[in-house]
């Protein structure tokens, strides 16, 4: 864990935005954020309008205790499921805040009569397995991820091969950084490490690239064929191995002061 506090704290370091960026919401774009993970699937004879009614009350709730973060739902699109392996859940939701808003809004959540009804709701209409992560950006068109609420994201779990330190790992993706192409489509691109309630995860972290739509997907798709894969086959030779990419649809729900 100590070393992955340190890569960490260099891997913010080398973040592509600018110094005083800021996404809604005050989450500062080169600090290291909380992301809470929620993989819910609804109960019989729950429909998606009951459970997105309460997640109203949420929005509400969190405006009245002052613990507003961006709620973010995702919804599988491209994945690498089949009948052998089926997807294990309907949707996907992030919580993104500052760490000490997250812990704020858990304590008000868990000891205020109408946070404790909320959460008793939420217990009736979905199961939800609840997980934290940590995540920064390694680029991102802040603008464009601050106005854009639906949009297509690209995941791909991968762990270090046997040897590559920290450090080693920051310096190649730093070197992405700098040799990206400013045509690519995407309009953001993170690192997202299991934290609380990780032990099952796939993979030691995971990369995140976001795209506002699928024509902006399908142009980066294009560009890996005519000759981007080069790179990945550089990372995944020598640096990392991945399990391929997924691809969700992503609807932001709700921003801080919307």
């Amino acid at each position: 864990m100590k070393n992955l506090l340190v890569a960490l704290s260099f891997l913010f370091s080398l973040s592509a935005v600018a110094e005083t960026s800021e996404f809604t919401g005050g989450i500062e774009v080169n600090e290291p954020f909380n992301l809470q993970v929620q993989m819910c699937s609804l109960k019989d004879g729950v429909e998606q309008k009951d459970y997105d009614g309460l997640i109203q009350k949420y929005f509400d709730w969190s405006v009245k205790h002052q613990t507003e973060v961006t709620f973010v739902r995702q919804v599988p699109l491209f994945t690498h499921a089949n009948a052998n392996n089926p997807s294990r859940y309907d949707f996907v939701e992030f919580l993104a805040t500052d760490h000490a808003n997250a812990g704020v809004g858990w304590d008000k959540w868990l000891s205020t009569p109408d946070g404790q009804e909320l959460n008793e709701e939420w217990q009736q209409l979905a199961h939800c397995d609840v997980k934290m992560a940590q995540t920064f950006m390694l680029w991102a068109d802040v603008d464009q991820m601050n106005s854009d609420n639906e949009r297509m994201v690209v995941w791909n779990w991968c762990d270090r091969k046997p040897g590559i330190t920290w450090d080693q790992m920051n310096l190649r993706h730093q070197e992405m950084i700098e040799n990206r192409s400013t045509d690519r489509g995407n309009i953001g691109w993170a690192l997202f490490f299991p934290h609380f309630g990780g032990a099952l995860a796939p993979t030691e972290f995971a990369h995140i690239v976001i795209y506002p739509d699928a024509e902006s997907l399908m142009k980066d798709s294009a560009a890996f064929a005519n000759g981007g894969w080069r790179t990945q086959e550089e990372y995944l030779g020598s640096y990392a191995d991945c399990q391929g990419r997924s691809v969700n649809l992503e609807t932001i729900m709700r921003r801080p002061g919307d």
